[in-house]
């Protein structure tokens, strides 16, 4: 009897040196806690990352602070401004990107399942121009690939917050507004450029220079992508107008261009948001520092399977069979000038 004993403790304890030993998760490690870490750590700030969340800054400090207590190490060293990562942290923040990307990849995939590429909400941001010219036909092709579609459009840098907590799914914007993004697909989409704007009986000289100090520029807001990237040019070119009047929509623009009260500086895509207007106004390319903006359409690495490669395709499909051709016969200059990205990034 002694002998079956020793054989069944034997046997006991060979079992269970083969159990694994599995480490408890604290009850408030959990998927919000580590999104709000990844958005204050790629934000900069617990303020940016309330506003990004739709959060108070008092809930978002409280997070990070339980987090850490968690963990047992700070995350975040608050001695610097904008406040940086610690050694613990980084180490945390590359292991959250993977979880979180994971978590969306999980859902997609489930969703997916069978012989079904449809899924349940679409988030995708693109500017305003973006999204009046290409958004309703992008719908009308491919509304079927999911259930909800939210079509966003408004200032890029808040865009690219949404984007960057993980509340928009793709996002259609300049590249410089992206670079510096880690862990992105991105897809090529179409180049423009930059064109000038005028009222119908301007008669100076059509291009940029200090002539036009004597009429306001209208110029969009700096906090905008083209804004920012019209600013930019201008400096290069040493080129300096007063600030007299700023508007964040093109339409805005136009309609002010087309009253007489300024110039401006816009794309192709933003004329198409009032084409009946382009007849009353004098629209000429920028001969001397000409630029332009690229677009592509970025979404996290692998999060939404071949749906965003689907429709970078579906894109410049409607930019060459919608777009271009109304743009061209408006101004047949413009031809070759806004074309599709053949190559992907």
């Amino acid at each position: 009897m002694l002998k079956c004993h020793a054989e069944v403790l034997r046997k006991t304890f060979k079992l269970e040196a083969t159990v694994k030993t599995v480490t408890r998760i604290p009850v408030n490690f959990d998927l919000r806690a580590l999104q709000i870490f990844a958005v204050v750590a790629e934000q900069g700030g617990m303020t940016q990352c309330a506003r990004a969340l739709d959060m108070t800054q008092s809930g978002v400090s409280q997070t990070i602070a339980k987090l850490e207590e968690i963990v047992g190490s700070e995350l975040f060293d608050r001695t610097k401004r904008p406040i940086g990562l610690t050694l613990a942290g980084r180490a945390l923040l590359l292991r959250a990107h993977k979880i979180l990307d994971d978590v969306q990849n999980a859902y997609v995939e489930t969703a997916q399942s069978g012989q079904s590429r449809k899924i349940g909400t679409l988030t995708i941001a693109m500017p305003d121009s973006v999204a009046s010219a290409i958004g309703p036909a992008l719908y009308g092709r491919k509304k079927s690939i999911c259930d909800s579609w939210r079509i966003m459009s408004g200032l890029t840098p808040f865009q690219r917050e949404e984007f960057l907590s993980h509340a928009i799914d793709m996002m259609v914007t300049d590249e410089s507004n992206i670079s510096n993004v880690t862990g992105l697909q991105r897809f090529g989409l179409m180049t423009e450029p930059y064109i000038l704007i005028f009222p119908k009986d301007y008669q100076g000289p059509q291009e940029l220079g200090p002539h036009l100090l004597s009429l306001p520029l209208v110029r969009f807001t700096s906090h905008s992508a083209a804004g920012y990237q019209i600013e930019a040019q201008l400096d290069r070119l040493s080129v300096k107008y007063p600030k007299r009047i700023e508007v964040d929509t093109p339409c805005c623009q136009l309609g002010t261009v087309v009253n007489g009260h300024g110039w401006g500086i816009t794309t192709p895509l933003c004329l198409l948001q009032r084409p009946s207007l382009v007849d009353e106004l004098i629209v000429a390319p920028i001969t001397k520092g000409s630029f332009g903006r690229h677009l592509y359409l970025v979404s996290r690495q692998n999060a939404l399977g071949d749906i965003p490669k689907i429709f970078a395709d579906e894109f410049k499909e409607i930019v060459n069979e919608e777009i271009i051709p109304v743009l061209i016969k408006k101004l047949p200059w413009l031809e070759n000038k806004v074309k599709v990205i053949i190559d992907d990034l």
